[in-house]
């Protein structure tokens, strides 16, 4: 849907779990905006539910309800924001749709916008460019497309979601090996056109290699502040946005809440953070 063109309450920046636990918690009849690059609600770790471990948000998405006072919209991007000059004015975001680039109004906005799972690219671990090398949410979104990725994986992480993920891939079939950051370090990865082997080092400082068709990268989470660039909001070395204690950013009026402030592939705070945020926009905090 397009965006309806008025000043709302509040603009809430992505539809993931930390998003929808401020829905479900309540926002005591303000008028919302709620905008998201993708086609429905839940976030990246939408493709990836239910997984055992992350049942309360497999529940959250499954109860919230996205209606009354809210403007729902989708496949919307935000790719940028504009402070208001006084504290009297609404905030502007520049918001980018099919039907081309607009822009909503808000007078409090709130960045949920979560992170990105790192990739092996950032992680600079040289080698070939072959198939077969992804983060754990491509591997879920090939899964729920009844794709199988490969025959033979190795999965490295030890974040929960990464070893649910590893449980999932063998539980269609794939021979699984999961590996922790703890004891080895990925040094290259070897094969082209398709993935053959990953090459790690462990503590001794011994290099092994593992035959592999497909190499799951779960080692971390990056921030999606790129889009704030220019707009002021204050964020940390790693691109996580610094909060106060009520998830207040250096800017009045704009809030930010979930893995975009604590990066984390178990989004371990974010349903938390949600319910607290929601309080505290109730009470009409800038």
């Amino acid at each position: 849907m397009s965006l309806i063109y008025d000043t709302y309450d509040l603009a809430i920046v992505g539809a993931g779990l930390s998003a929808l636990s401020v829905i479900e918690t309540g926002l005591g009849g303000l008028r919302v905006l709620l905008l998201d690059y993708q086609a429905e609600p839940g976030g990246f770790l939408r493709p990836a539910l239910p997984l055992p471990g992350f049942e309360v948000a497999w529940e959250l998405l499954q109860s919230v309800e996205l209606s009354g006072a809210l403007t729902a919209s989708y496949r919307a991007t935000v790719v940028g924001l504009l402070p208001a000059f006084d504290e009297s004015e609404p905030h502007t975001l520049v918001v980018r749709e099919r039907q081309g680039t607009n822009q909503a109004q808000a007078r409090r906005v709130l960045i949920a916008c979560g992170s990105l799972e790192a990739t092996r690219e950032h992680a600079q671990i040289p080698g070939s460019r072959p198939a077969g090398v992804m983060t754990p949410i491509l591997a879920h979104q090939l899964l729920a497309r009844g794709y199988l990725p490969g025959h033979k994986a190795v999965v490295y992480g030890d974040a929960l979601y990464v070893r649910a993920t590893a449980d999932r891939l063998r539980s269609v079939g794939l021979e699984v090996t999961l590996l922790s950051p703890v004891a080895v370090v990925p040094v290259r990865v070897e094969g082209f056109p398709r993935l053959e082997r990953v090459v790690f080092r462990d503590v001794y400082a011994q290099e092994h290699a593992i035959d592999a068709h497909v190499f799951i990268y779960g080692a971390g989470m990056m921030a999606n502040t790129h889009w704030l660039k220019g707009s002021g909001v204050e964020t940390n070395a790693d691109g996580s946005i610094v909060v106060d204690r009520q998830y207040r950013t250096n800017i009045p009026g704009i809030f930010a809440v979930g893995t975009v402030v604590r990066p984390s592939l178990d989004h371990a705070d974010s349903l938390a953070m949600g319910k607290q945020v929601a309080a505290i926009l109730q009470g009409g905090a800038r």
